[in-house]
């Protein structure tokens, strides 16, 4: 059988649930290009276990997980994902590939950042469609998630972005860098909607060392976040219960 176990986002938000099935399993497997522990590293998450780790990059996930899919016909198999496993729409497909092969597949549920962006002080039921902010390089400059804010903000909603992770080169993407690129975006099309715009920095989201500052872009992109995995919420509309939260919460400016 085949487990997609969420593992939260540090070793210590395991669930019971979720470290009983990865102890029984014979072969555990994780997912690290999308994602990492703020303070600690799968060898951590070993020693919880008491039991070797496999890392995956993008490929075997994407393309060659047939193999290990396959291994679960005859063996407990786990794939261990950061934060909450159906969140990404490749594990929710792993899923729907072994139910096509008649593999049993089950998927546990994990903490992720989607219920850490309550304690910024905003509400959770405010937030428009996610996105994700990725690295520009040479011949690739997507700019959809910029829409993708403006399109929240023009309902008055909040857009949580998510910070693009290159594993292969050890290299994530910070608040200040991700707010550079907006800008660029922003000169590009000579517009000033994210000008004035109150947003809050999560860094080192469930470790010790968790930051969550608020202000304007410009003074997010000031301030020294040194957690990581970091991410960008772009507020929309603030009633006076989530400013003053924010005040309180999220150190606002």
């Amino acid at each position: 059988m085949l487990y997609i176990v969420g593992i939260g986002l540090s070793a210590q938000q395991l669930t019971l649930e979720a470290l009983e099935i990865l102890k029984g399993c014979e072969k555990i497997y994780i997912e690290e290009y999308t994602s990492r522990y703020p303070s600690s590293s799968a060898k951590e998450l070993e020693q919880i276990i008491a039991k070797p780790v496999v890392s995956l990059m993008r490929k075997q996930v994407e393309e060659e997980f047939g193999i290990i899919l396959e291994q679960a016909r005859a063996e407990n198999i786990a794939l261990a994902v950061y934060g909450n496993p159906l969140n990404a729409t490749t594990h929710l497909q792993i899923l729907l590939d072994a139910k096509e092969k008649g593999i049993k597949a089950r998927a546990i549920a994990g903490i992720s950042i989607f219920e850490f962006v309550a304690f910024t002080g905003l509400e959770r039921y405010k937030f428009g469609r996610t996105t994700s902010i990725v690295f520009h390089i040479e011949d690739y400059e997507p700019e959809s998630f910029y829409d993708a804010i403006i399109e929240n903000k023009k309902l008055g909603l909040h857009t949580l972005c998510l910070l693009d992770i290159k594993k292969e080169e050890e290299k994530m993407m910070s608040i200040s860098h991700a707010i550079s690129v907006l800008e660029v975006i922003e000169e590009k099309r000579e517009m000033s909607a994210l000008s004035e715009s109150i947003g809050v920095g999560i860094a080192g989201a469930g470790s010790d060392d968790c930051q969550i500052k608020a202000g304007t872009l410009d003074q997010l992109k000031s301030y020294n976040f040194t957690s990581y995995p970091q991410c960008l919420i772009v507020c929309g509309k603030l009633n006076e219960k989530e400013i003053e939260a924010l005040r309180n919460l999220s150190d606002l400016v």
